[in-house]
């Protein structure tokens, strides 16, 4: 990699129905401290006027694609696109002005790295801080500490190199949510990464997350971790995982019984179904749980 100070980032911000955040997120980038940056807007078939938003600015690269999910619009970006260092920015998330230069430096300095992976902290709708801190930093075995738990909670807080992305092929587009984590274990795994504890990124929490739908979220995170075990080395890394599959099912299948409870109640018969379905196929102690609730 040539000196950070020269190599191209190129920030790939895929977007989905989010023009109302858009504006912010590129604002964001074009406020870097970082010099040599190209930026690329990844329309995934929205239907508001995310396109039009993108436009508005000169020097942004748009590209369009029917709808085919964030992992497909972050591929796509990824290979349009020319930077030996690689940002995926939500369309509703936000950098702060050093994230850009705070990474390309880190991965300036540690050649053997895949990447550089900052804190981020949660903003409302309005764009006012909501939480400031609590995310764990890690500074060893990260392949180990990601299979017990998802400890990036921002993927706009990653700085990537793009060799490593291509020699793993990005991102796993089968996936509905959860392409990211799925991303960084395969990372940690082929590569030593980097984390450090500076706040680089907004992570903005509003109605149309996709992480507040717990249906979803608990399926992908457990097809991410049950493609993790022709991997698993040793006792640890095979303990490390079923850490996780259990801290999963706690966090979002205790999150689904708690929607599957609301929909009943409400009488929403589908939805209550629909949840029920994946707590049978993906938390059936979850399911059993609901059960002793609801008789």
């Amino acid at each position: 990699m040539s000196d950070s100070a020269t190599s191209v980032v190129s920030v790939v911000i895929p977007c989905r129905g989010q023009g109302h955040f858009l504006g912010e997120a590129i604002e964001s980038v074009l406020g870097q401290s970082y010099p040599a940056l190209e930026i690329t807007v990844v329309d995934d078939g929205s239907v508001d006027n995310s396109y039009e938003v993108a436009g508005r600015y000169p020097n942004v690269r748009r590209l369009r694609q029917p709808h085919r999910g964030v992992a497909a619009a972050r591929n796509l970006g990824l290979s349009e696109s020319r930077g030996e260092i690689v940002v995926f920015l939500d369309a509703d998330d936000r950098l702060l002005p050093n994230a850009v230069e705070l990474g390309a430096s880190a991965l300036r300095r540690r050649p053997q790295i895949a990447f550089v992976a900052g804190m981020s902290r949660d903003i409302g709708g309005d764009g006012t801080v909501l939480r400031e801190g609590g995310q764990r930093l890690v500074t060893q075995d990260h392949y180990l500490h990601l299979l017990e738990d998802c400890f990036i909670w921002s993927g706009s807080s990653i700085v990537y190199r793009r060799e490593a992305l291509e020699a793993v092929h990005g991102f796993d587009e089968s996936l509905a949510a959860g392409d990211d984590y799925d991303l960084y274990l395969r990372l940690a795994y082929a590569y030593p990464v980097f984390c450090h504890g500076q706040v680089v990124t907004e992570y903005r929490r509003h109605g149309s997350n996709t992480t507040r739908n717990p249906g979803v979220v608990l399926d992908s995170q457990l097809q991410v971790l049950n493609a993790q075990r022709p991997r698993l080395r040793d006792g640890r890394e095979r303990a490390a995982r079923k850490v996780g599959v259990r801290k999963t099912r706690e966090e979002h299948g205790g999150a689904l019984a708690e929607r599957v409870l609301i929909e009943w109640r409400r009488r929403h018969w589908r939805g209550a179904l629909t949840g029920i379905a994946t707590l049978a196929r993906c938390d059936p102690g979850g399911l059993l749980r609901l059960g002793a609730r609801t008789a």
